[in-house]
Order: structure tokens, then C-alpha cells, then sequence
């Protein structure tokens, strides 16, 4: 039974009610990530400086933020027209998704570049939004080129796009997408990757 149905099954069952699920989620995450984020500003509180100058924090930290702005991204979904888009530079937006991606994007040294110029380059929407897009597409970027051997390059460019506007490229010499997949790259819960490494949903 495919998960869809599954999940259909359950709810026509009783068992689940479909329209609770997201908000029951997102108020059960928010409970462990307040405590997290209480225990970090102590730590921060009794370590100081030190503690915020030292490498490894800021990017625990970052994930941290991140969480408790994906779980508030995902409750203003469900009440939608709470936030209006407005304009915002889009390098500090990337560099920020590509920040949150460190530990994976150090490693390659030279083999990884951000390429962009701050201030020139403007967007209109939601900054959170380009965040997720960002985030997703350089994850996939590293997996792609993942155990290819080699000394295979990502980089991520913020370009002038048509009619004044903002291009954001994300660009690997991984293993590539077969032809057949790429027409379902948008399709719900399709993926190339293995078994484990992929849910198909963040495209």
C-alpha cells in the first residue's frame, strides 16, 4: 500500500484527522526547539564571547534558526495572507542558504564557489522562501557530485536575469539527471536518489 492511500485509509478509518496533522506537528516541534533555543542563549549567557566566536556554535546555532524559522514558515502556510512579499537583495538571502550548508560545502575548498555582489541584485517575495529553494538545490548539488571521484565543482551564481530582473544558478558537474526523469523532477514524492537519501518533496 502506497503511502497516499495509506494515509487515506487512516483518515476514513478515524484514526487520523488530515487537517490536524500539520498543525498538530508544528506545535509539538515548537515545544523541543523553544527548550533548544533556551539552552543555547545560556550557554551563550555563561560562555560568552568565546563560545559565540568559535566556529562549530555559529553554524549549530544557524541550524537552530533555521528550524524555528522552517516550523513559523510552514504556520503561516496555513494562514495564508499573513505576510506580504516586498523586495530584498537576494545575495545575502543565497549566502545565507549556502551558510547553512557548511559542513558539507567546506570540505570541497576551491571545488565550491558563491559568486555574487552585494546590494546589486534585488528580488521581490518572501527572503524565507529563496532560503528553502536555495538550500534545496545546493543539497542536491552536493549529493550529486557525492562520491563521483575526481575533483568535481559546485557553484552558486546570482545573475542578472531577464526584464531587470534576478537569476539565482545553481551549477554541478555531478552525475547529471536522466533524460526520462527530469519531465517528473516537480512531481510530489519522485526521486532518482537511493533508498533513504531522498523524499522527493523538496524541489
Amino acid at each position: 500500500m502506497n503511502e497516499d492511500r495509506s494515509s487515506d485509509l487512516l483518515s476514513d478509518l478515524g484514526l487520523i484527522d488530515a487537517d490536524l496533522v500539520a498543525p498538530s506537528l508544528l506545535h509539538e516541534l515548537r515545544q523541543p526547539l523553544t527548550g533548544a533555543d533556551a539552552a543555547a542563549r545560556l550557554l551563550e549567557r555563561t560562555f560568552g564571547a568565546a563560545l559565540k566566536q568559535d566556529e562549530e556554535w555559529r553554524m549549530l546555532r544557524a541550524q537552530l534558526d533555521r528550524l524555528t524559522e522552517i516550523v513559523l514558515e510552514y504556520a503561516q502556510l496555513l494562514r495564508p495572507g499573513d505576510r506580504e512579499p516586498a523586495r530584498y537583495a537576494v545575495g545575502p538571502v543565497v549566502a545565507r542558504a549556502v551558510a547553512l550548508l557548511a559542513h558539507r560545502t567546506r570540505p570541497l575548498a576551491r571545488r565550491f564557489a558563491l559568486v555574487h555582489r552585494e546590494g546589486e541584485r534585488e528580488g521581490f517575495g518572501a527572503p524565507a522562501a529563496l532560503v528553502h529553494a536555495a538550500t534545496n538545490l545546493v543539497a542536491n548539488a552536493l549529493d550529486a557530485i557525492e562520491g563521483t571521484g575526481g575533483e568535481r565543482r559546485v557553484e552558486v551564481r546570482v545573475l542578472p536575469g531577464a526584464r531587470g530582473g534576478v537569476e539565482v544558478r545553481v551549477s554541478d558537474e555531478g552525475i547529471g539527471i536522466p533524460e526520462p526523469a527530469r519531465k517528473r523532477l516537480f512531481e510530489a514524492r519522485f526521486t532518482t536518489k537511493a533508498p533513504g537519501r531522498g523524499t522527493g518533496l523538496g524541489l
